[in-house]
């Protein structure tokens, strides 16, 4: 029985700490945005855009995918993109998710939009998470359970967690290598302190399956949790082959979950132009800006940076900062007074240190900036267009921001030790800099519910809700874009397809080339201006001249009925 009661994986001194932690995650998204975002019916918050219009595109692969026939890969829909399709992933509307649900459809109300119900989901994940890291080394139930509350609480406090959550819902899922480094560590500790290989490790495959199905910026992260341990099986047991085995496991799995959504295998490239420009600054662990002038600090001022590097945003915030500040002066101590327990933490974590500056630098990238001073360091242009698959590098940097978090919690419980009752002290000095993270925030989570009690009291009629679009789509057969639409238009007409059931020329996706829905568009085009049209579609432009050029082409038939809504322009025949 005492056993059990010391060993940190015990059941107990796993479960508690999640469920506790996953409490404090629901309490920080209730703290946050409160319970409007979770009316699945109530969307008008999704279609008035939120930072920026990439939540429409979201909602619109999802729409649009929900009506699409079911064909393989699974993430395909020939609903939008007409005639090709494309693969949901390139409008980043996490296809598991979106195929689970649409295995429901039948079942689904008119309106159904879940992206708070799964923004929540992370938020609880990700304290859970957060719980069972901070907790992961205590003997103590007492102090694992308080910790896993108090440590849930700090990483779904994280900023980058808020500020992807809803403007960019799918980076919101950062509980994925979260989980990751969490068997990662402790199936290195458990080999380690037995001398087995853990069967948990195949975690790391199931992991990485998800991942490249949810967002492929999150496969990296779960597939360097997954090379370090392979690297530490090496290392503490030998067995290259076993090691190899495990690493090819994650690797097949994700290419498995790769072609199974359409992530890899369609013709759209996964290499963009732009690596670089989405960077994250040298400023950014102290630097509160991003997108939507939100006040990140109360304390800390904005500083400068590069037009695109918002993408890269990586406050840390008050709390975590002093956290790592406390945490560098307790180990410099250390080092000069012990340095025998440095030498020991380097050899055993040397590699999480390497990977973490490693990706650092990805997140860095060769165009290095402090502040609005830097520099561009010149790469192959086969090398910038193999970086340009994951051209957002600043996004890399979240996990080393979660290893630097759970860092400064063990640095803290270690330092306990020496002191009386060192199960309170650290329990009282980790709930300080939650406390002070959570003032920090307290501005920022302010504005962010307010944004939501605005929506409500204010609803903005768009294209996609506007009395005079609703039922269109009964009887038609498509929603056909002559032309170019405008960009703050192209996501909202989406929407209405979705929701009208009708399949659509317009081009959401985020990569690739779609010359077949272009030239349908053109086609389309030239078929009005030529008096020719499908008495069964629906057809929009968003340009007032090409509809008042369409009003005198058929001005002598009686079938075509024009109207406009929101800065659109349609023609549609009454009686298709």
């Amino acid at each position: 029985m005492m056993k059990n009661q010391l060993c940190p994986s015990s059941r107990f001194l796993r479960l508690i700490p999640a469920l506790l932690g996953a409490v404090a995650g629901l309490a920080v998204f209730l703290w946050v945005y409160g319970t409007a975002p979770l009316h699945v019916s109530w969307d008008n918050w999704i279609l008035r855009g939120y930072d920026e219009l990439d939540v429409q595109q979201h909602y619109a692969g999802w729409l649009l995918f929900r009506n699409a026939h079911w064909a393989f890969p699974l993430g395909m829909a020939d609903t939008v993109a007409m005639p090709d399709g494309t693969a949901i992933s390139y409008t980043d509307s996490l296809p598991w998710v979106s195929i689970l649900l649409k295995l429901l459809r039948g079942f689904l109300p008119a309106t159904f939009q879940w992206f708070g119900l799964y923004v929540l989901g992370c938020f609880v994940l990700q304290g859970a998470a957060g719980g069972l890291l901070c907790a992961r080394r205590l003997k103590s139930r007492r102090q694992a359970a308080v910790t896993g509350l108090l440590g849930g609480g700090v990483f779904a406090c994280l900023p980058t967690l808020w500020e992807r959550a809803f403007r960019h819902t799918a980076l919101a899922s950062q509980w994925l290598f979260l989980f990751a480094l969490y068997v990662y560590l402790e199936s290195r500790d458990t080999l380690r302190r037995t001398g087995r290989v853990p069967k948990g490790r195949w975690w790391l495959a199931v992991l990485a399956f998800l991942a490249v199905g949810i967002h492929p910026y999150f496969l990296p992260p779960v597939m360097v949790c997954a090379l370090l341990w392979c690297v530490d099986r090496v290392r503490l047991k030998g067995g290259k082959r076993g090691a190899v085995l495990d690493f090819a496991a994650a690797l097949a799995a994700a290419l498995a979950g790769s072609v199974l959504c359409g992530a890899v295998g369609t013709e759209s490239s996964l290499s963009r132009d732009g690596y670089g420009e989405f960077s994250m600054n040298l400023n950014a662990l102290f630097n509160p800006y991003s997108r939507g002038q939100y006040t990140w600090s109360r304390l800390l001022p904005v500083l400068p940076q590069q037009t695109n590097q918002y993408d890269g945003f990586n406050y840390l915030g008050l709390g975590v900062l002093a956290l790592l500040a406390v945490s560098l002066i307790l180990s410099a101590v250390a080092a000069f007074r012990h340095p025998e327990q440095i030498r020991t933490w380097w050899g055993r974590n040397w590699p999480v240190a390497i990977v973490c500056g490693l990706l650092t630098l990805f997140a860095v990238s060769n165009q290095v900036y402090w502040g609005n001073s830097g520099f561009t360091i010149p790469l192959p242009g086969w090398l910038l267009s193999l970086c340009g698959i994951f051209r957002a590098s600043g996004r890399m940097f979240y996990l080393p921001a979660a290893c630097l978090v759970v860092w400064g919690v063990y640095t803290l419980q270690i330092t306990c030790r020496r002191l009386p009752k060192p199960a309170v002290c650290s329990s009282i000095l980790l709930a300080v800099l939650l406390a002070v993270q959570v003032w920090d925030l307290s501005a920022v989570a302010a504005e962010k519910q307010n944004y939501f009690t605005d929506a409500v009291a204010d609803p903005v009629e768009t294209v996609a809700d506007h009395p005079m679009t609703a039922g269109i789509g009964a009887g038609r057969s498509a929603l056909l874009a002559a032309g170019e639409v405008r960009e703050d238009r192209l996501r909202l007409l989406a929407i209405l397809a979705g929701k009208e059931g009708l399949p659509t020329n317009l081009d959401i996706a985020v990569s690739g080339s779609h010359a077949a829905a272009a030239q349908s568009r053109a086609d389309t085009a030239a078929q009005l201006l030529s008096g020719q049209y499908d008495p069964t579609a629906v057809y929009i432009t968003t340009d007032e001249s090409v509809w008042n050029r369409w009003q005198q082409i058929f001005a002598d038939d009686p079938k075509p009925y024009f109207f406009s809504a929101d800065s659109c322009y349609f023609m549609l025949c009454l009686e298709p």
